[in-house]
């Protein structure tokens, strides 16, 4: 059929381009990828369509997995969600490999972050189980840290600990530095639900040296602002506001829309600690 040929090759352009970034939407401060992404996204969309209008179900699965970071961290969280399922469920997307682990991983992060708890879990379990049967660590980890996570959302810090600590040793038996991050940072998420801050401020510190020494400002980004939410909580607001502004402005470099405006509700609450009302709603209105 005329056409048919452009498409793909267009399609496979865009599939490549979406491989090629994905390794760098986890930690640079440079936007750079996701702004290529950005400009290239109608055409992205275009691209998962046809694949799965073409019983290319594998290629659909690739680019999803590829692509579903970006997509959250430009507020397209949904649209993620939604790819996520249909290619998982396309034809030719059934075999047990890495990227079929890796695209239920973000289904499972995705949808705990939509308070879907169910859908979650079987996602980290079916993500869990391919990556030990492919022995990919680092899928491993994170499977078993959303497990934590599901706890902590229960209220369950005995079994946060379990799931986070399992995690925690794997990572480190197998020498994977940056994959400490999420069982670390999920211990500190219990230590602060249960009140103990200075043991929480701990777990984020360590995490933060960690990928300061690695370079990975995604999670720099995010446990400076634990630290500074902690520090608010403290009452030591001259602490706290450093530390957020500093998150705030490597959320905004990476164009990271998830992070920024839990940031700037931070900033808000030191505003009102302040006595400045004002401040502090201009704060709250453009964290919406």
């Amino acid at each position: 059929m005329p056409g048919d040929g452009e498409d793909a090759d267009r399609a496979e352009r865009l599939l490549a381009i979406a491989a090629e970034a994905e390794p760098h939407l986890w930690g640079s401060t440079d936007a750079t990828w996701m702004n290529r992404l950005e400009k290239e996204h109608d055409g992205l969309r275009a691209a998962f369509s046809w694949f799965l209008d073409h019983d290319r179900g594998a290629d659909a699965l690739e680019l999803a997995a590829d692509l579903w970071l970006f997509q959250e961290s430009r507020g397209h969280a949904e649209e993620a969600r939604t790819w996520l399922a249909k290619a998982l469920a396309a034809p030719g997307a059934e075999p047990r490999s890495i990227t079929r682990a890796r695209a239920l991983y973000g289904a499972g992060i995705l949808a705990f972050r939509n308070l879907d708890d169910d859908t979650a879990r079987q996602a980290f379990e079916e993500c869990r189980a391919i990556a030990q049967e492919q022995d990919y660590i680092r899928l491993v980890v994170r499977a078993t840290t959303g497990f934590a996570r599901l706890a902590l959302r229960r209220g369950d810090t005995r079994e946060v600990r379990r799931w986070s600590e399992e995690a925690l040793a794997i990572a480190r038996e197998r020498g994977e530095k940056e994959d400490a991050a999420s069982p670390l940072h999920m211990l500190a998420a219990a230590a602060r639900v249960e009140g103990d801050l200075s043991r929480a401020k701990a777990f984020y510190r360590e995490n933060l040296a960690l990928h300061r020494e690695l370079g990975r400002m995604d999670t720099v980004s995010v446990e400076l602002g634990n630290l500074g939410a902690l520090a608010v909580l403290e009452g030591n607001l001259s602490e706290a506001e450093p530390l957020i502004r500093e998150s705030l402005e490597i959320a905004y470099k990476r164009g990271d829309r998830y992070v920024a405006p839990y940031e700037l509700i931070w900033l808000g609450r030191v505003a009102l600690g302040r006595g400045n009302p004002t401040r502090a709603a201009t704060l709250f209105a453009a964290a919406k």
